[in-house]
């Protein structure tokens, strides 16, 4: 199980460079002019805005990849999506290992979206971060990830290239376990809905 949730970390870690080096002398609050935003609730309540949390965005190689951090929530919410063209359309994001019942009709695009406290040292026991999986078994379904608005709009500061992206998302995390000695997989605790608004300028790498 350790190998598994591992796998999702180097996409934590690399949201959060992205994060570090390209937000962090930004105030990203809501409704506030063109300011990137993340309106994000968890099981159905709104996360705070004040202070702002730190919001950062993406695009390389196929992927669009979103992060939202709140010290002050003590949450970090993560997601890398495959997208062939940076485009508006609805794309679904869900884990195709173990647990997951991909199959050869749910490609395998090794993207995630990942929800868990905020970085901190130790790391927070596994148990706490929940990822998105494609289990009818388990009762779990893709995160939906919708984009509404891609437009050219430079974001100062920024050496690189950015559009600002709109768009929305909602889905039902879990961390899962398998049975020691056995192939079963079960949910461990409670799953995790998240849902939200996003409207964010994201680099083009």
């Amino acid at each position: 199980m350790k190998k598994l949730i591992n796998r999702s970390f180097p996409v934590v870690l690399m949201l959060s460079f992205f994060s570090c080096k390209d937000a962090a002398k930004q105030k990203t609050q809501l409704n506030r002019g063109s300011a990137p935003s993340v309106e994000l609730k968890v099981d159905g309540v709104k996360k705070t805005e004040d202070p702002a949390p730190v919001i950062s965005s993406a695009y390389t190689s196929s992927y669009l990849l979103l992060s939202y951090l709140s010290e002050k929530d003590d949450i970090q919410f993560s997601i890398s999506a495959y997208m062939p063209d940076l485009k508006p359309g609805t794309f679904q994001v869900y884990d195709c290992k173990s647990a997951s019942e991909c199959g050869d009709k749910m490609p395998d695009n090794q993207q995630t979206a990942l929800y868990g406290p905020f970085i901190k040292d130790p790391m927070p026991a596994l148990n706490l971060f929940r990822s998105a999986y494609y289990a009818p078994k388990l009762g779990l379904s893709p995160l939906t990830f919708t984009i509404t608005s891609v437009t050219d709009e430079q974001q100062a500061g920024n050496p690189f290239k950015t559009k600002r992206i709109q768009g929305k998302l909602n889905g039902v995390l879990a961390f899962v376990e398998q049975q020691s000695g056995r192939n079963d997989w079960h949910i461990v605790g409670k799953t995790t809905q998240i849902e939200g608004n996003f409207n964010v300028l994201s680099s083009i790498r």
